[in-house]
């Protein structure tokens, strides 16, 4: 996935050189492969804890997926301003 990151990265490079000139697009690039080396790297499971971090996130998405609905019904009744 990283080394996806990075072909993009360098086809970004070289549009941006042809529109804002080689030393910013240079910058910009420059920029998204420190961030890409070091937020690209994926994880290893470890074992329980994962699978209690997913649980975690499940929960989390559950519980904004219902705020989501009760603000949705809320809204649609007009009992919300």
């Amino acid at each position: 996935m990283r080394g996806f990151l990075i072909n993009k990265n360098m086809s970004l490079y070289y549009w941006l050189r042809r529109r804002v000139g080689k030393t910013i697009a240079f910058g910009i690039a420059n920029a998204i492969e420190k961030v890409i080396l070091i937020f690209g790297r994926e994880q290893m499971p470890h074992g329980k804890v994962s699978i209690y971090r997913k649980v975690k996130q499940y929960h989390l998405i559950l519980s904004i997926k219902k705020s989501i609905l009760i603000w949705k019904f809320f809204n649609s009744t007009h009992l919300m301003k």
